[in-house]
This record gives C-alpha cells, sequence and structure tokens, in this order.
C-alpha cells in the first residue's frame, strides 16, 4: 500500500476527498503531490498534505499569534530563536508579540505535550489564518486530529484576531487602488479563496484578472524592493492577491 493509500485508510472515517497537486513546502523542503480536503463532525475544514514520509494537517485558524514550534517558519518568518520548552520542543517567533505567546504556549502546554514531537522530524506552526501540524506519516491522525481541534479552539478564544486597518502608505498609487478596488479577492486562507473563487462570476474573475496581471512586473519590481526585509502589511496584501490571479490566468488558459 502507497502511502498516500495508508494516509487515505486512516482519515476514511471522515471520506475525504483527495486532489493532484504539486506544491513545495518551504518548512518540509519537500513538494506534496497529494492533498485530502474533508470536515470533521464539528463541520471544521481539514487538509492534510502528503509528503514522502511525513503529513502536514492543516485546519483554518483565526488569531492575532504567529510562532512555531521546532521548525524555523520561512513562510511568514517566524524563525527566531526564542526558547527550548521542556516536554515541547523549540519555540521560534518573529519577535512582535512574545508575551503572548508565551502565555499561550502555557495554555496549550498539556496539548503540545500530549502530541510528543519529535523534534527533528515534527512540528507546529500557528499563523493568523491557519493551524499547521508536521507529523510523521506513522502518526495516527485521528487522535492528533483530535488534539489540533482543542489546540485551535483555545487560541481562537484566548487570542482572536485584531481587526486592524492596514498601512498602504508605501504601495505605489496604482496598485493601493487596485487593491482597494479587488480587497475582497485578498484571501490567505486556502478553503476561503476556494469557495471564492467557486462562487464568483466568470466576469468577476475576468475583471479581476484584466487588472491585474498587466501590472504583474510592476508589482514583482515593487515586491523584490524588500530584498532581505519582511513585507509590509500591504505588500502581503498585494502578494496575495497576485497568487489569486495567477491561480484564475492558469485555469483560464488552460
Amino acid at each position: 500500500m502507497s502511502t498516500k493509500q495508508q494516509i487515505k485508510e486512516k482519515i476514511k472515517v471522515y471520506k475525504p476527498i483527495s486532489h493532484t497537486v504539486s506544491v513545495f513546502d518551504l518548512n518540509i523542503h519537500e513538494t506534496s503531490n497529494t492533498i485530502y480536503e474533508f470536515k470533521d463532525k464539528q463541520g471544521n475544514r481539514v487538509r492534510v498534505w502528503v509528503f514522502s514520509d511525513r503529513i502536514k494537517i492543516e485546519i483554518p485558524l483565526s488569531t492575532s499569534l504567529l510562532f512555531s514550534v521546532n521548525f524555523p517558519d520561512k513562510v511568514c518568518l517566524a524563525n527566531k530563536n526564542f526558547a527550548a520548552i521542556l516536554g515541547i520542543g523549540t519555540l521560534f517567533t518573529d519577535n512582535s508579540e512574545n508575551d503572548q505567546i508565551v502565555r499561550c504556549i502555557d495554555i496549550l502546554s498539556n496539548d503540545l505535550k500530549s502530541l510528543s514531537l519529535d523534534k527533528s522530524r515534527e512540528g507546529l506552526i500557528v499563523y493568523r489564518n491557519a493551524l499547521q501540524v508536521i507529523l510523521k506519516n506513522d502518526r495516527t491522525i485521528i487522535e492528533e486530529l483530535s488534539i489540533c481541534m482543542e489546540i485551535k479552539s483555545k487560541i481562537e478564544i484566548e487570542f482572536p484576531d485584531i481587526i486592524r486597518n492596514i498601512d498602504y502608505s508605501d504601495l505605489p498609487k496604482e496598485l493601493k487602488l487596485l487593491i482597494l478596488k479587488f480587497k475582497s479577492w485578498i484571501l490567505f486562507d486556502d478553503f476561503e479563496r476556494d469557495i471564492k473563487i467557486k462562487e464568483s462570476t466568470k466576469k468577476e474573475r475576468t475583471d479581476l484578472i484584466n487588472a491585474i496581471y498587466p501590472k504583474l512586473d510592476s508589482i514583482i519590481i515593487f515586491l523584490n524592493s524588500f530584498e532581505n526585509q519582511s513585507l509590509s502589511e500591504g505588500a502581503i496584501n498585494l502578494q496575495a492577491l497576485v497568487e489569486i490571479v495567477m491561480e484564475l490566468k492558469s485555469a483560464h488558459d488552460a
């Protein structure tokens, strides 16, 4: 039985839908070719990415925090070594909410210890819009998924996302206008992005492509101007807009 068949067998109770993908994960340093999607009994949406010897469980999350355990995150740069937590692992942050993160780890202590993460191969990442847990593929998955849901619930209750006014002052005027016009398309959660695409009309998708795609060169120049610096919130939103346009353009040209 192949790895992906073994994973599917473990989660068959949820009747997962599989998709063939080709997505390189910066934290695992490997490409996933298979993803399973399903909802648990409480309606929580779940994705399980399959790699050669590991899986990544991904659950939508809404929180103000950003940190990782055992992996210096390369996506949103929670990559500053903050502390080694006995029984849990090495904690990495972006140094922006350290006091809150310490309190969060304390609240999650029993759950994180229950995961018994292999410090060299397994880890957990909390983004503002997603919880990701990277595990070796010999896990039961069902048990770990239950723990993940506990973690998600506690984080959202204790550390809800903060609605902030985003500063777009660093964006060139034409790019700022594009973001303001198409802000409903700025989605970081893959689940929400898929729903948005499915529910949009052909005209809405075409209008978005025609507005953003011709500006692609200037957008890339602006994003590259950050070099090794962290992207501003405006730039991150612009990047998200480009990603969904490229996805729509690829489907349109196919």
